[in-house]
């Protein structure tokens, strides 16, 4: 079995100023192909701190990616890293060279002399050609191993790594795709999850894995294993999805957005909303779907009492006597926004986002969910957490779920 290592460069990325997106992508599908990512390593921009990386990783992986340092500048030294740890020359290639001086011509000479260093590459790269861009990426037979670099630009280090690398990857190495199976959740934590899959765990054939991978919007699920084992796997899926019910939201990678975003349009359900403190985030999610105006009539953000009052006819008493943040209130702000939209559905909400306008009966991450369909209010409430982009967040990923549950017929009045 391949081992793999990154190596990602750029002082940007150990300053925090940027997240080392790349990284993560090449794990992810390194790890599809079928390779172990045994490593991965975040350096500087400075030559010996890559050839120190280099080092590591070729200790430890048989390929080694790295990206970043390409360019044509003073601080893009990841050639001459190579170069001088593999004990070889840099070459002008003289093709490169030829097709940048094309490329650059038009703006003038000091550019085509500047861009003059992305034509040098180490002795014995193969090259693997960059049709986004201009920095070429080399591949570099190194004793056993294989020295990979990559741009750091994302999209242009995603299509080489696509086109040219992992072809490279699966005909060069003994590497079969793993059996993976995914199963979304929505509706509980990975603790509970974990309680309520433990006979399941227990019992699992050897080689069959089961990870739990937490996030905002729900816990993904993965279960992998060889191909030899996909029979077996099939069969706790199975297991795990019948044990977690209306837990599971999808069945393969997907987005909860994405799940409900599809089945407002099979239910032909027109939607509305009323945010407060989620100022519109809801929404938003689902705008970001192509066909979202299939179902989607429009929306009020009413963070005020007045606004609430004036947009929505929540009546200024109930404010009063029971709180904007308040169940009462909830339901009277998804009821106003549906007899507003003349709507099928409408879901409001009403929170404390935080980090201030917490009190001791109603603290920070208290929030209200409503959601008016068929005639019936339901509603929710919530304790989340102190941090204001993280309730937002959180907030959002619940709304959607009752949205998803009233359509499928599990959500409880």
């Amino acid at each position: 079995m391949i081992k793999c290592a990154t190596i990602t460069i750029g002082d940007e990325l150990l300053y925090g100023n940027i997240d080392d997106t790349n990284a993560t992508w090449l794990s992810q599908k390194l790890t599809n192909s079928g390779a172990v990512v045994s490593t991965r390593i975040t350096v500087g921009d400075g030559l010996a701190d890559i050839q120190g990386a280099l080092e590591v990783a070729l200790n430890k992986a048989d390929v080694v990616i790295l990206t970043g340092g390409l360019g044509p500048t003073q601080d893009d030294k990841t050639r001459e890293a190579i170069a001088g740890f593999c004990k070889r020359p840099l070459v002008r290639d003289e093709g490169l060279a030829s097709s940048l001086e094309k490329h650059f011509a038009p703006r003038g000479p000091q550019v085509v002399a500047l861009n003059e260093k992305l034509a040098w590459v180490c002795e014995g790269s193969e090259i693997l050609p960059n049709t986004k861009g201009t920095a070429v990426g080399t591949w570099v037979e190194e004793g056993q191993g294989a020295i990979i670099s990559l741009p750091g630009v994302p999209y242009e280090m995603k299509i080489i790594m696509e086109e040219e690398v992992l072809p490279r990857i699966r005909s060069r190495y003994d590497v079969e795709p793993p059996f993976i199976q995914w199963i979304m959740t929505a509706g509980q934590g990975e603790s509970s999850l974990s309680v309520a899959l433990e006979s399941i765990e227990q019992n699992m054939p050897k080689g069959v894995v089961l990870a739990y991978l937490p996030s905002l919007q729900g816990v993904c699920l993965r279960l992998t294993s060889s191909n030899e084992l996909a029979k077996e796997s099939i069969k706790v899926a199975r297991a795990i999805e019948d044990r977690l019910g209306h837990l599971v939201f999808a069945k393969e990678n997907t987005t909860l957005s994405h799940v409900v975003h599809n089945l407002l349009i099979e239910h032909k359900i027109k939607l509305a909303f009323a945010e407060s403190c989620t100022g519109g985030s809801i929404m938003a999610t689902l705008v970001k779907h192509p066909g979202s105006s299939q179902y989607l009539l429009g929306g009020h953000v009413v963070y005020s009492n007045d606004w609430k009052h004036k947009e929505i006819d929540v009546k200024k008493d109930l404010l009063v006597s029971c709180g904007a943040v308040s169940e009462e209130v909830a339901r009277s702000m998804a009821e106003g926004a549906k007899a507003n939209a003349h709507s099928d559905m409408a879901l409001a909400v009403t929170g404390i986002a935080g980090p201030e306008g917490g009190s001791p009966t109603k603290p920070v991450g208290t929030v209200h969910i409503a959601l008016c369909h068929k005639e019936i209010t339901y509603h929710k409430k919530f304790r989340l957490h102190t941090d204001r982009a993280v309730n937002i967040a959180l907030t959002t990923t619940l709304a959607l779920n009752m949205i998803r549950l009233a359509l499928q017929g599990s959500l409880e009045a």
